[in-house]
């Protein structure tokens, strides 16, 4: 999780009337820290409770920051007697065994989030790659010391140690880039004189507020287009042909062979889709289901994410289901639950209006 330093600090007055000095405000200065290897080992590898104590300790210092800052409020300011701060932290390593993913299936699924940005235009990809190193420069080490003394494979995407990294940096640079992203940019190109090239986001995504699910709504479409028509020679057997808006019936059972691909190929031990029972289902109109992914290779990677916040998390799997409705004609929406060995998302899905 971000780790930061806080300092109350008071604005210059000496060139103000002293009856004027009184109503200088303060500031409350932050910035990120890098934290003393014991502190940072505590997070990374402590027990729920010792981090537990961690974050509250460091709670404790922000209202002591906020109190010189803010006198007057620093009364009002106090945590909930049952504040709930699990989700803040960093999620235990995965404790137990999972299956080897298979080589060219998880190229898959990294290239398509990598395209997905490519297409979208909001920054040159060779600044992308430049930020992704940094990335996974920054998190290895204190991702190396959660595992130790397990190895991890490092550059072995069959490793699911190593691919619950790699796709969680990839996410964690793409919700740190999506905010800055860029309108016009110079972007490398070996074939022209240059070796450079102007590029300009298509002005229908103009707004960085709608990358986010742009981004999950193109890599989602790669991915399930690379299982049904192949993948660099790599054909998918079992994935499913779309259906057509008026076969909902149908979707849970669908969605399912689309999981078992990814229960085939590695991606999680077992995948369980379960129908709701609601009235759109009853009517044919949509409906509900849910998904459980035992042991999925982004286990450690979301929880991560969702501790710190991000942007977006690597739920490749649910984009893959998205994509998958959106093509049989659905519009769907889904919630994320996770736990220490499993994935729950909660789906529900309607026909897509029709276009006038």
């Amino acid at each position: 999780m971000p780790r930061w330093h806080c300092s109350a600090v008071t604005n210059s007055t000496e060139a103000r009337p002293v009856a004027a000095r009184s109503r200088v405000p303060t500031r409350v200065r932050c910035k990120q820290a890098r934290l003393v290897p014991t502190v940072q080992a505590v997070l990374d590898r402590g027990s729920a409770a010792t981090r537990r104590e961690v974050v509250l300790g460091a709670l404790s210092l922000v209202s002591s920051a906020w109190s010189l800052a803010w006198p007057q409020t620093a009364a009002s300011f106090s945590l909930p007697q049952n504040f709930d701060f699990s989700h803040l932290l960093p999620p235990e390593p995965v404790a137990f065994p999972r299956k080897v993913l298979d080589q060219r299936f998880a190229v898959l699924l990294l290239r398509s989030t990598y395209d997905a940005v490519d297409a979208l235009d909001f920054i040159a990809m060779d600044q992308f790659q430049i930020q992704f190193w940094k990335t996974r420069q920054a998190e290895y080490e204190p991702y190396l010391l959660q595992y130790s003394p397990i190895r991890v494979r490092q550059g072995d995407l069959t490793d699911p140690l190593y691919f619950d990294f790699i796709s969680f940096a990839q996410y964690s640079t793409v919700g740190t880039i999506i905010p800055k992203g860029l309108q016009v940019f110079k972007e490398y190109c070996e074939d022209c004189p240059d070796q450079s090239k102007t590029v300009r986001r298509d002005a229908t995504f103009k707004d960085n507020a709608a990358l986010p699910a742009q981004v999950a709504l193109r890599t989602g479409d790669f991915i399930y287009d690379g299982l049904r028509n192949g993948f660099r020679e790599e054909t998918f057997p079992g994935t499913p042909e779309p259906l057509t808006a008026s076969q909902s019936a149908l979707v849970p059972e669908r969605v399912q062979k689309l999981l078992s691909v990814f229960v085939d190929r590695g991606f999680a031990i077992k995948a369980q889709v379960t129908t709701e029972n609601t009235a759109a289902n009853k009517l044919d109109r949509g409906g509900a289901f849910t998904v459980r992914m035992e042991a999925p290779a982004n286990l450690w990677g979301v929880g991560a994410l969702q501790s710190r916040q991000a942007l977006m998390v690597d739920a490749v799997d649910a984009m893959t289901v998205q994509a998958y409705l959106r093509a049989s004609g659905f519009a769907s929406d889904y919630t994320l639950q996770r736990s220490s060995t499993a994935i729950e998302q909660r789906w529900s899905f309607q026909p897509m209006a029709r276009q006038a």
